[in-house]
Formats: C-alpha cells, structure tokens, sequence
C-alpha cells in the first residue's frame, strides 16, 4: 500500500513537470530556425514581451530573442541584440517587434524611437530589415546605419555603406553621409540633410570600436551568436583530442557549466539556459564542456560557417528534462554538461536532418547519431555520476518570470523632448474626436538647408559637449577597470583563503551528514504514520465521492427520463406533420401524372400524323428514285455494249499484230540460219587451201638448192 501511495505522489509530480517542459514545443510541427538573437548589452530597465504572452518582463543580458518577441527600452535606457554578425542596438524611448528571424531574413518593426545597426557580412539573410509605418529599410551593402521613426516619418541615416528605403509608391537609394527624411502622407515626399551624432551614435560607434579592436576569431565562425565576448572573458588554446579549447577566467569556487543561471520556457524550443556570466551565451547554445587538470573548458568543435543554435546543451537524469526524488519530499531537477563527440537529442520536435545538423561540430558518424537518439537510456554520458558537473535544484525555479509594466507617458515625453533638442520641433495637434495630442512638425521635414546652416553654431557646441563627456565617460570607464582588477586580485585572495576553509568545511559537512542520516532514520517511522493517516483520509474521500457519484447518478437518470418523454413527443409530433406532407406530396403528383398523360396522348397522336405524311412522301420519292434508276441502268448498258465492241477491235488488231510479228521473226530465224551454215562452210574451205599449201612447201627444195640437183 506504501509503495503504491509513493507511485501515485510520484505521478503527480512528473506530469505536471513533463507537460511544461515539453508543452512549448509540443505544437510546433517543422523544424526551428538554425539560430536566435541575443540580448548582449542592457543599460537601464529594459523590457521583453514573448509572442504568446501578453505581459512584459524584464529582460536581462544573454536572454535568447526569436520571431514574435518585443523589446522596449524605458526613457533612460538602451539595449542591444546581436545575430550572428550583425547588430541592431535600441536608443531611448524605444520599442521594436522581432517579425521574421529564421535561416533567411531578419526582419524587425520600429515601433517608435531610433535603432543603429551594424552590418559586417554581405550575406543577404545577415542584412537586418527595418520596417516602420512608411516602408522597409533594407542594407544592400555592410556598413552602419541608422532608422528614426516619429509620428510624422521615418528618418534613414547612412552613416557608411549604401541602404534603401522602400514604400509601397518609390525606392529610396541612401549614399554614404547622407540621411533621408521619409513621411508618407499620400505620395512619399523626401528632403535630404546631413546624419546626426548625438550621444546614441557615439555609444554606437564606441560599442563597434570595442568589436573591431578584437582580432578575427580563427576558432569559431563569426556568426556563431555571442561569440565576440571569449577574447574578454577567456584564453585559447589547442590540443590534439580536443582542438581549440577556450578557458573562462574569474569563475569563483564551485563553478560549472549550466550552475549560475536560470532557465526560461522560449518557444519553439522550451525550456532554455540563460546564463549569469556576461559571455555566457555561445559556450552554453554551441560546443560541448570538459574538464582538463580539474579545470573546466569549452570545446567549440569543427569549424562551421553558419553553427545550429540550440537551447541547452544537457543531458537530464531521469525522465527526460525532470528527476523525481523523494529524500526531502519535494521534487528535484538535475541535469549536467554533455562533453566532446556526446549526442545531444532535442526534448522538442526534430527532424532527422535537424538533429544531424545540431550535432554536426562533434558528431559526424550518421548511424551513431540514429542510435543514441533511439536508444537514449543505454547512452553512457561522462559527466553523468559526477558531482562536480551534476546540477540538482527544485522545480520551483522552473517558473515564469514576473511581469513588470511600462510607463508609456514618460517614455513618449522623453521621445518628445529628444526630438526637440535634435531641432525638430513638437506642437500639438487636435483630432478628429476633439483630443489633444502631441506630434513632431511634418513641415520641419521641409525646411530649407540655410535654416539647417542657422543651427550648425549651436549644433556644433552641443557635439563637443557631448565629445567632451564621452572623454569623460572614457575616463571613469579606465578607472573602473583599474578597480576591477584591483577587486580581481583580492577576489582571487579570497579564494585561495576559501579553499584552505575547504577542508575544514568537508570534515565538519561529514558530520552533519551523520546526524542527517540519523535524522531521517527518525524521520522514516514518522512518514510512515503520515502516509497510514493518508491512506485512511484517502478511503475516506473516496466513500464520500462514491456516495456524491451515487446521487448524481440518480438525478441523471431522472434527467434523462423526462428528457426521453420530450424527446418521444418530438418524434409523434414529426411523425404526423410527415404523414401530412407525404400525403399532400402524392396528391399533388398525381395531378401531375394525370396532365403528363394526357400531354403524352395528345404528342402520340401528332407524331403519328406527322410519321404517315413522311410516309407517304418517302413513297413518292423511292418511285421517282426508281425511275431514275431505270434510266440509269438502260443508259450504262449501252455503254458496256459499246465498250464490249471496241474491246473485240481492239482484240482482233491485237491478234492481226501479233500474226506479222510472228511472221517477221520465222524470216529473222530462216535468216539467221542460212548465215549459220554459210559460217559453217567457209572454215572447210580454209582448211581445205591450208592443206594444199602445206603440201606444196613440203615439196618445195630448201633454200639454196634447185630442185632435183645436190
């Protein structure tokens, strides 16, 4: 009975944890997009809105951004969000809307206030398009840029490089060191001004410095996410088994991976890490852990130019992504860091593709990676039974965060007065409704460049104000990283004194271990006189509910009477109103039966007219046809009868011919004949001379003798 009252607690704790976890990615059907945006800088209260919740929360730096997701920046804040190479940074007062952010695009909608971006590749899904109430602005080239949008248009600032503005009636080509000023109130209208460098485009600027000043990454490709912090935070180097391996410094005692952070439910992936640390985002969504000497390191893997972003390189003990354990009564989630050629099998929906790709860095071989993603539990992990990787907390931290709220009137009057400071001036405008509202001037949109001349005096002092404070910022900035190091140093003091308190700390950790296991010896007999009160108020409940079934199952039978009886009157009530109409449906067929037969008689008796006149004319007109043929046939008889006499002539001429012919060639034989013969005599006659003349030289003497002398 124990054991199965344990079971049934255990069930209540794994169901609610598995649904969370696995409910956010649980409708997605098609893959997840290959990477996410990063919040890498937040100066002040900044604030995230997920797609499908409809409060704000407070963002933080590392937290993941993807499509659906809002940023919005109170008046004296600003943010950043890094994608791979490119960067789009908020100014003051601002609210953008993440619309596409997939393998292919990057699309972000200006809600109001300014973003500056930085473009590094001339990839076109690395171009980050902006798109305000006027149109889209697209880079066509890498560069630096910026968008301004108010009430009354869009500004489009090209600092360097070349971008378009386009609207739905004619496309705007930006130059470098040019900014367009854009409304589109019927046909678009553009006046051309130089670019502003207020205090936004100089932390701009600064921030892109920091990003040039670092050396390329030979290690990792630039458009692994968030990988432009390691230089700051880490050093590099190689080994055979491993290859590059990054080494985090100012970890404090303790530390591992996926220990100090939080864990946030971001669809379509669900749960994922986002970690404290300022670098910790592309050691925890790429690459796998490792401990060398007792430290530990991040091991990237292969060299790819575009790495797959994933959610939280872990693996979980127990049921996948929740561990149940019951030494304290509560349940506990537990996970740890996957090292080098280990599988990481996605708790979300995948493709086999997918998961090849997201493992592409450490695992090559194809049929290991089918293998591990079927057979997860026969799976030997090295980090698995060890405790200083292991990372054991309560499910309450797996909790949304609380909402905050934004104070939309300050953010608008600081817009207001940033745009009057900037030479735009606001008036106030009355609506349709009888309100009264603020706007920016759309007739300053217009103005001619000699007003633009009349300011630059005051313009000019103000930037060297604002270049003077910047030095000054610079300033205090140096002395805090003098402090820094100085904190660093006794920081790494305290440890050294932390780790001689260790032992100490281990023999007196061993006692209380002993008195722990004393205690819930003592505990045990405790628990199992609550779990027996359990069971008896369980029989209880379980009486009480069969006595309510019992009742409610009486009053639906008697529901179900009466609605029976309804139910039997209905079906009366439809059987005669159908009797009814079947009844006044055959009358009214029969009447229509009885006019289609006589339409019928009165049609037979007009066809039959109408067959004995075709009748009597095919009569008529078969003896004019034999008539005619009559007289056909006496007419082709004459002409065979003469055929048949010319036939017989020209038989008669033919034998008449062939009489001479045959006649002519009995003369030719007798002629040929007669030369036969006479051929044949002549050669007699010759044989005939020669002899004789043979004869007579045999008689004649030799040459030189008479005849009858020696």
């Amino acid at each position: 009975m124990v054991r199965n009252l344990k079971n049934a607690l255990r069930l209540l704790f794994i169901v609610p944890l598995v649904l969370a976890l696995t409910g956010a990615s649980g409708a997605v059907l098609a893959d997840p997009p290959s990477r996410a945006g990063r919040l890498s800088a937040v100066e002040g209260e900044v604030a995230l809105r997920r797609d499908s919740s409809r409060d704000w929360a407070s963002a933080a730096v590392n937290l993941p951004v993807t499509t659906g997701d809002e940023i919005a920046t109170e008046s004296d804040a600003r943010a950043e969000l890094r994608i791979g190479s490119s960067v789009l940074r908020l100014d003051q007062a601002t609210s953008v809307e993440v619309l596409r952010l997939d393998d292919e695009r990057i699309r972000v909608r200006l809600k109001e206030g300014s973003v500056a971006m930085r473009i590094r590749s001339s990839d076109r899904e690395d171009a980050i398009e902006v798109e305000t109430r006027d149109g889209v602005a697209v880079p066509a080239a890498p560069g630096q840029y910026r968008v301004d949008f108010v009430d009354s248009g869009t500004l489009v600032s090209n600092h360097r490089g070349h971008i378009d503005f386009r609207t739905d009636d004619r496309h705007v080509g930006v130059t470098e060191g040019r900014r367009a000023q854009i409304w589109n109130d019927g046909p678009t209208d553009v006046q051309w001004d130089e670019p502003d460098e207020d205090n936004f485009m100089e932390w701009s600027f600064a921030r892109d410095q920091r990003d040039d000043r670092i050396a390329r990454n030979k290690y990792v490709s630039p458009e692994m996410t968030g990988a432009e912090d390691l230089y700051d935070y880490g050093d590099w180097r190689e080994y055979d088994d491993y290859g590059p391996v990054w080494f985090p410094r100012d970890v404090p005692y303790g530390w591992a991976p996926y220990r100090y952070g939080r864990w946030v439910s971001i669809a379509p992936w669900g749960w994922t890490w986002v970690d404290d640390a300022p670098w910790g985002f592309a050691p925890f969504h790429y690459g796998r852990w490792v401990r060398i000497r007792g430290v530990w390191a991040w091991v990237p893997g292969r060299y790819i130019a575009r790495p797959v972003y994933a959610p939280a390189l872990v693996g979980w003990i127990g049921t996948p992504g929740v561990s149940i354990t019951f030494t304290s009564g509560l349940p506990n989630v537990s996970w740890f860091p996957l090292a080098p050629r280990e599988v990481y099998v996605p708790h979300y929906r995948y493709s086999p593709t997918y998961v090849r790709q997201v493992n592409i860095t450490h695992v090559t071989n194809v049929i290991e990676i089918d293998r591990v993603v079927k057979t997860p539990r026969q799976v030997r992990y090295a980090f698995r039974d060890r405790s200083e990787a292991v990372t054991r907390v309560s499910e309450r931290i797996l909790r949304a965060p609380r909402p905050v709220a934004l104070d939309v009137e300050r953010r608008r009057d600081h817009r207001f007065r940033e745009w009057e400071r900037r030479g735009f001036p606001v008036r106030e405008v009355v609506r349709s409704d009888g309100t009264r509202v603020r706007t920016v001037q759309p007739a300053q949109f217009m103005q001619q460049r000699g007003d633009r001349d009349e300011r630059q005096p005051a313009v000019r002092d103000q930037r060297q104000d604002e270049r003077l404070r910047f030095e000054s910022r610079q300033e205090r900035t140096e002395a805090l990283r003098q402090q820094q190091t100085r904190e660093r140093d006794e920081r790494v003091g305290r440890e050294q004194e932390q780790q001689r308190q260790h032992q100490l700390q281990r023999e007196q950790q061993e006692q209380r271990r002993e008195q722990l296991r004393q205690e819930r010896r003592d505990e045990a007999t405790t628990r199992q006189e609550r779990l027996e009160a359990l069971r008896q108020q369980n029989v209880r409940e379980r009486e009480e509910q069969g006595r309510r079934e019992a009742a409610q199952q009486e009053e639906q039978q008697r529901q179900r009477s009466v609605l029976r009886e309804q139910q039997e009157q209905r079906r009366d009530e439809a059987r005669r109103t159908q009797r009814e109409e079947v009844e006044q449906r055959q009358q009214e067929r029969q009447q229509r039966l009885e006019a289609q037969r006589q339409q019928e008689v009165g049609e037979r008796e007009a066809r039959r007219q109408q067959i004995e006149q075709q009748r009597e004319e095919r009569s008529r007109q078969q003896a004019m046809q034999a008539q005619e043929q009559e007289r056909r046939r006496d007419a082709l008889r004459q002409q065979t009868e003469q055929r048949e006499r010319e036939v017989q002539q020209r038989q008669m001429q033919i034998q008449q011919q062939r009489q001479a012919e045959q006649q002519q060639r009995q003369v030719e034989q007798q002629q040929r004949q007669a030369e036969r013969q006479r051929a044949q005599r002549e050669p007699q006659q010759d044989n005939r001379r020669g002899g004789e003349e043979e004869q007579q030289q045999r008689r004649r003497p030799p040459f030189g003798q008479f005849e009858g002398g020696r």
